[in-house]
């Protein structure tokens, strides 16, 4: 026993020593959230009506990760990421059981800017929230219901919320004069072709005070069984005291059959009336071809935070799509039986 015992602690001491000596970091982290959100007009197997449900993930995802990095000397980092999804609700795994279902990375950061490699969010997921009435208050999939079911389905998703990209390389430069970019590559893994299966990402990012700005272009090859998928994206957000405004525009297009098409326009602002309290407010607009009517929805919120970590919030949404039953609540919603929906959630977030 006391052999066991001493081998534990001279195990402990060349760990501690070891980051001591690389200047090793690993930290546990992750968000929890839930609340009760009410919609009216969901359908169902059984008919339609007001549905009142308990509901978690909603603001954000229920996750939690572990992300480390040692110093390799000269300027040079190793880093990594481990992340997984989960549902408060249930205690279950999000995305199909997968164990680290958000990202699962491992690369290198230095005076070239970071490399990873792995599976990873694209850029516009990484960024583009930051430009959105969905990333900018606690409305969070009350507020991509409208841009994610585009055309009445999920095939036009103009992916603000992110992909996870399967084996794929990812680039971001380094900030120089306020500008960065980025390029990212998916491998479809597809025997005999490069290109099957295959997705890739640029971006072009600039920030300076108050003012950031990005643009981001994104093709997914076989995003469906008949076309590939191509999005061009735009945002800014510009901050003044305790204001902000923020919009972005963004254009999916798939490549063969009709050629569908949506335009997202989604704009608003944040103001903090006090230090621990802020008010929100936003408005999308959705454009179709093919002679499918548009949609548009209102978003209004309220988020006070008790701690640094810690928050509880109000979100209210009124959504119309002149072509299709409204839907407001993307993932964990159900369209409406005509072409009106209304939704309110009031919930709690905690982070660590």
């Amino acid at each position: 026993m006391k052999l066991v015992v001493m081998q534990c602690i001279a195990g402990c001491v060349t760990v501690v020593c070891g980051a001591a000596h690389a200047q090793s970091s690993v930290t546990l982290y992750g968000l929890m959230d839930a609340g009760v959100t009410y919609t009216n007009n969901a359908v169902s197997s059984t008919g339609h009506g007001a549905l009142v449900q308990f509901a978690s993930g909603s603001s954000q995802g229920d996750r939690w990760g572990v992300t480390g990095k040692e110093d390799l000397g000269g300027g040079l980092s190793a880093i990594f990421t481990l992340e997984s999804g989960f549902q408060l609700s249930n205690g279950g795994l999000a995305q199909s059981g997968l164990l680290f279902n958000r990202e699962a990375y491992v690369g290198f950061n230095g005076y070239f800017g970071t490399l990873t490699v792995g599976r990873q969010y694209d850029f516009i997921g990484d960024i583009f929230p930051a430009y959105s009435i969905a990333g900018n208050t606690a409305a969070g999939i009350l507020a991509w219901g409208l841009p994610a079911y585009a055309a009445g389905g999920y095939t036009l998703d103009n992916r603000l919320w992110g992909d996870n990209i399967n084996n794929s390389v990812k680039y971001l430069s380094p900030v120089i004069s306020g500008f960065s970019a980025g390029a990212m590559y998916g491998f479809g893994n597809v025997a005999g072709s490069m290109g099957t299966n295959s997705s890739m990402n640029f971006l072009l990012n600039y920030s300076h005070g108050g003012l950031a700005a990005s643009l981001s272009y994104f093709k997914q090859h076989n995003a469906t069984d008949y076309a590939n998928l191509t999005e061009y994206a735009g945002g800014a957000s510009y901050s003044l005291g305790r204001a902000q405004i923020f919009g972005v525009v963004t254009d999916v297009q798939l490549s063969s059959g009709t050629k569908v098409r949506a335009v997202t326009y989604d704009g608003g602002a944040t103001y903090f009336l006090r230090p621990d309290l802020s008010l929100g407010a936003g408005f999308q607009f959705q454009d179709r071809n093919n002679g499918v009517a548009s949609a548009n929805q209102v978003t209004i919120g309220a988020d006070y935070f008790i701690s640094k970590r810690t928050d509880v919030y109000f979100v209210g949404a009124l959504a119309h799509d002149h072509g299709y039953g409204a839907q407001i609540e993307a993932a964990l919603g159900s369209p409406s039986s005509t072409d009106f929906q209304t939704a309110a959630r009031v919930g709690i977030r905690h982070k660590f």
